[in-house]
């Protein structure tokens, strides 16, 4: 396993949680479409159980051992962290962030360039217009979640990600 951020500092593994208030501050105050802050709010709560399950205030999962990220994130990574990935239950390294808005930062920024949100288009994985919530659910299993183009998501996650579509639509309008 190749650390790509071998000039910032091993951090020893920090289990975070953000209220969910303090997440849709930060999303209101950055400056993205609606679309994009709706999709943020919607990965970020399925990523990170709500704002329950951070790595060293990385909510989303971000690695720093399959390659480098742009290098305008580079400010907002504060070190790197090993732990065992839920899932697969390997050593993986991920990326750590001083506090959650650096996440969401990132995550906003990764959301728009995917075009991983509704009115939005992806092309990394599956070439898919996102019309819609069903159309939004699959391409975060594609996309995101699976990265595979094959992968569907079920019928729950489609259900709750409707919900959460519906609650996102009132915060960010």
């Amino acid at each position: 396993m190749k650390n790509a951020y071998p000039e910032k500092p091993m951090l020893p593994f920090r289990r975070t949680a953000v209220s969910m208030d303090t997440v849709v501050a930060i999303i209101r105050s950055m400056g993205y479409p609606p679309e994009v802050k709706r999709a943020c709010y919607m990965i970020f709560r399925k990523e990170s159980g709500n704002g329950r399950s951070g790595i060293n205030e990385n909510y989303s999962g971000f690695q720093a051992d399959a390659g480098r990220w742009p290098p305008k994130y580079d400010p907002l990574i504060a070190g790197v962290v090993l732990k065992t990935e839920n899932g697969t239950n390997k050593p993986r390294l991920f990326l750590a962030f001083q506090h959650a808005s650096g996440c969401l930062t990132m995550l906003l920024d990764r959301v728009q360039q995917r075009g991983l949100y509704i009115g939005g288009h992806t092309t990394k994985i599956v070439d898919m217009e996102v019309k819609n919530v069903t159309d939004f659910a699959r391409a975060y299993k594609k996309e995101w979640a699976a990265g595979s183009p094959l992968a569907e998501p079920t019928p729950e996650d489609v259900n709750g990600f409707a919900s959460m579509y519906r609650q996102a639509a009132g915060f960010f309008v």
